[in-house]
């Protein structure tokens, strides 16, 4: 059985959990609820948390697929260097931004959900997993490189081959000629 890759799952988790947040705290600030300055937070928050998670690290084992607008994202994650790639180092970032969301009702299920999250990451850099771009590498760049392969405009050179009573060279028969 091959082994789990806990990041990829946190990953999922990371980017519901910011959408869940956002949605709260435009609920609270919407709602007016006593406190509503913490959905503004939470809204800041969860956009921080969806840039940083939007780009999906690379699988160890097989393919992994990028996501609309991946690229842009990746770029910008990978220039953060170890703040990017480390988990340990997002396990305690969600851990820092998910206890404001539990000051008001409508961000405590973002706040738990972002808990979670945390949690999860740091299973997987416990697990020693790390954050890799996908696609940036120079040699994934050229394979998604269309390669346009155009008909060859003189057949390939023979010899002389006797064609029944008459010898055709073939150099000088072109493609739109036919032999008879």
């Amino acid at each position: 059985m091959s082994q789990i890759e806990w990041a990829m799952w946190a990953n999922e988790q990371a980017v519901i959990s910011s959408t869940v947040i956002a949605l709260g705290g435009i609920l609270g600030i919407a709602g007016m609820f006593e406190n509503w300055q913490f959905g503004i937070y939470a809204i800041i928050a969860s956009i921080l948390i969806f840039i940083l998670e939007w780009p999906r690290g690379k699988r160890k084992k097989g393919r992994t697929m990028e996501r609309l607008l991946h690229r842009p994202l990746a770029v910008l994650v990978n220039h953060l260097g170890v703040f990017g790639r480390n988990y340990f180092i997002r396990f305690v970032l969600y851990l820092i931004l998910c206890v404001p969301c539990c000051f008001i009702l409508a961000t405590v299920m973002g706040g738990i959900s972002l808990f979670v999250t945390s949690i999860i990451y740091f299973i997987a850099a416990m697990k020693g997993e790390e954050w890799l771009a996908v696609g940036l590498d120079a040699e994934t760049l050229d394979k998604k490189r269309p390669h346009s392969l155009h008909p060859p405009k003189k057949p390939p050179p023979r010899n002389n081959e006797n064609l029944g009573d008459r010898t055709v060279d073939v150099r000088d028969v072109t493609i739109e000629e036919e032999i008879h």
